[in-house]
């Protein structure tokens, strides 16, 4: 036999043999286990290469198709969340008048959630939010807040659109200032449309009309008649937000008008333009972190400023907000929150400065 006869049988030989080894090879090892996740979603199914009985097949299916209609009837069931806080805090100006004097407070809030998928675009809420703030010398500042909110619909039907409408029904009162106790109803309308995937605008408008409980309206030349005191407000707000490395930011525009019965120099009758402006996110899992800065002009319409000049009163309010918050597990939130408000007005007596800090627990369930 040649050299290149021996050559080529044992070129044969060493493919018969790899060859085998491809073959042979794979059926001593052990076929590799799924992702532990896709047995826990399909742990019914069997292996596509596995050869059922068709009546086996079928009851798998029969059993995946259960499951779905289970989770999508747990979706329209009626849920239910709320929250309780407590919270402690210091406000160097609570008056919000141009006299500074600083006064601790406590503040106790109770927020609760019912909740329904109507159909699979259309959603209700009803909620309730309870609020108690008492002060420990500025016995004016003390009240009791409450706002049902017995009908919200959301309609979404798909990605980009989504339109919510709900009412608001209120009732704040204040022991030691009656006279600033009120009823309050609300009916607002909101449009929000989803662009670029992480990115919104919305449009909103609300109206509201208020009722003083125990304040008269005023003549003209200042007099009291037999009516209580009635505010109507129209409100537009306009929206932008977007998510940039899950952090939140938006920028918000607000036009309001304010008309009341009281004729006394229309005393209550504004025009408001303001402007909020928000960034927020989580640093960690559990730490989330959020500020904003705000501005404000309010234009009154016939309010005179003090002394001899004859014109209107406005005010222009700047306002510095910051927070911190941390889930300390699935129930327990501790957080701490710092607002400065500053307002400059061509009326003197009526500037301020006022800071608030507030710590606060909030426990949900």
């Amino acid at each position: 036999m040649t050299a290149r006869s021996r050559s080529a049988c044992l070129t044969g030989i060493g493919g018969s043999a790899l060859l085998t080894l491809l073959f042979v090879i794979p059926s001593f090892l052990p076929a590799q286990e799924a992702p532990e996740k896709e047995r826990e979603e399909r742990p019914e199914l069997p292996p596509l290469t596995a050869t059922i009985p068709p009546e086996e097949a079928l009851a798998a299916i029969k059993r995946r198709a259960t499951k779905i209609l289970e989770a999508r009837r747990a979706a329209r069931r009626l849920k239910f969340s709320g929250e309780l806080a407590q919270a402690v805090g210091y406000e160097t100006n609570p008056a919000n008048a141009s006299s500074h004097k600083g006064n601790t407070y406590e503040d106790i809030s109770l927020y609760l959630l019912l909740s329904k998928k109507l159909t699979s675009t259309l959603t209700w809420e009803g909620t309730y939010s309870g609020n108690y703030l008492k002060y420990e010398d500025y016995g004016d500042g003390d009240y009791t807040d409450h706002t049902l909110t017995p009908t919200k619909l959301r309609w979404q039907p798909g990605r980009t659109w989504r339109v919510e409408g709900w009412t608001d029904v209120e009732y704040n009162y204040y022991p030691k200032g009656k006279d600033s106790a009120y009823r309050n109803l609300k009916f607002v309308g909101r449009v929000r449309q989803y662009v670029y995937g992480k990115s919104y605008h919305q449009i909103q408008y609300e109206w509201f009309v208020r009722d003083y409980a125990t304040r008269n309206a005023r003549t003209g030349a200042g007099a009291e008649t037999l009516s209580n005191r009635v505010d109507v407000r129209n409100r537009l707000r306009y929206k932008v937000g977007t998510t940039v490395n899950k952090v939140l930011m938006s920028c918000e525009n607000e036009y309001y008008w304010h008309d009341s019965n009281d004729a006394r120099n229309d005393f209550y009758d504004t025009e408001v333009w303001k402007i909020n402006n928000s960034v927020s996110g989580n640093v960690t899992k559990k730490l989330y972190l959020s500020g904003g800065f705000a501005f404000e002009r309010k234009n009154y319409a016939e309010r005179k400023v003090n002394g001899m000049s004859a014109e209107a009163r406005y005010d222009d309010k700047y306002t510095l907000s910051s927070g911190a918050s941390y889930d300390v597990n699935d129930t327990w939130k501790v957080s701490y929150d710092l607002t400065f408000d500053h307002l400059d007005s061509n009326e003197p007596t009526g500037e301020y400065d006022n800071a608030k800090h507030a710590f606060k627990m909030t426990a949900r369930f």
